[in-house]
């Protein structure tokens, strides 16, 4: 019997997220480095609770599955993203895409979190280190800068083509590095994702593996990225002819460094102009695990995180030749500060 071509695909990103889950089940959380990867980018994709695997034709794809920035021959996108994220920290993407024919669908990415000028306690050494250690501590010592500043920054290219009428493909390739204080870390590293649709209520199907690359390694201590695995779904369940769509989406994700994920999702746009969403992340938001107190031994109960769900909206506004879209998104994030995300994609 002949295998389809996304069933091949299918079964090799299935091959590899087992070879890794193996692994990864005797890992603790936390292990990873470039936790920045982690935080998601795109208003839209955020106010979905992440359940973005099986989103066709969107230049923010490249940040999630490659796949879905695959478009119409000739089309091209922009996106911007801006993310108030906790501590004051700022989160910037941006991305362009573009289709050259047969050639595909190619796009140029980068991401950046950073923060400037953080106090250094007055120019006070913060490498303090416990006196029998002082002779021989080689790290770093600043006594009088007064501050230092922190930066992430990932820069990225994407392929993408629709190999059949249902079928896309994508690939990106990237270059991971983070600094603070002027010592700084790099890596590679590479996503593949698939898109089929499946001809039945515009049902779709995804898959994508992320961050598949070496180590950051500081002080010759080295952490792997953040590598994850997800699986996702939509289907249109409600259509009145072009006034109102009901979407549902939602993957299951496995994080080299954490449980089983499933995240779930419902879209409402109203007469193509207005998209209302709103998405939770199940095994994860709520989720009480049990903790022990290093000091004396006692056991507790903590949130596994503070996150909770997400709400947003986007307007959709053509102008002349172009295709104007500005998302919203907010997440709770409990004793923390709540995150608001703005994106604006544009197409032509």
């Amino acid at each position: 019997m002949k295998l389809h071509k996304s069933a091949v695909l299918w079964l090799a990103l299935g091959a590899l997220v087992w070879a890794d889950s193996s692994e990864a089940a005797v890992r603790k959380s936390g292990i990873t480095g470039g936790a920045f990867l982690k935080i998601g980018v795109g208003a839209r994709a955020v106010a979905l609770g992440s359940a973005y695997t099986s989103v066709p034709g969107d230049a923010t794809q490249m940040f999630w599955n490659p796949a879905g920035i695959a478009l119409p021959r000739g089309r091209s996108q922009v996106t911007y993203s801006y993310n108030q994220w906790i501590a004051d920290l700022g989160h910037h993407a941006v991305g362009v895409t573009r289709n050259f024919g047969d050639m595909g669908t190619f796009g140029i990415g980068v991401i950046n979190l950073s923060l400037a000028g953080i106090d250094n306690g007055g120019g006070l050494d913060r490498d303090q280190v416990p006196a029998f250690l002082d002779a021989t501590y080689t790290g770093f010592r600043d006594t009088g800068s007064g501050s230092y500043d922190y930066s992430d920054l990932a820069l990225q290219v994407t392929w993408a083509r629709n190999v059949t009428d249902r079928l896309a493909l994508g690939a990106t390739g990237k270059m991971v590095q983070q600094s603070i204080d002027g010592v700084g870390a790099s890596a590679t590293a590479v996503d593949f994702g698939a898109i089929y649709h499946v001809g039945f209520r515009n049902a779709r199907l995804g898959a994508r593996i992320n961050n598949l690359g070496n180590d950051l390694t500081f002080y010759n201590i080295g952490a792997p990225l953040p590598l994850a695995f997800s699986v996702g779904a939509a289907i249109e369940v409600y259509e009145q002819a072009d006034q109102v769509k009901v979407t549902l989406l939602s993957d299951a994700t496995k994080p080299q460094d954490g449980e089983q994920l499933l995240y779930s999702a419902a879209e409402v746009e109203v007469m193509e102009y207005l998209s209302l969403r709103g998405g939770y992340k199940l095994n994860y938001s709520g989720v009480q695990d049990g903790k022990v107190d290093e000091v004396t031994g006692a056991g507790f109960d903590a949130p596994r995180t503070e996150e909770g769900a997400s709400f947003g909206l986007g307007v959709h506004v053509p102008w002349s030749s172009y295709d104007v879209t500005v998302d919203y998104a907010y997440t709770q994030f409990g004793i923390l500060d709540n995150v608001h995300r703005v994106s604006l994609l544009l197409g032509f």
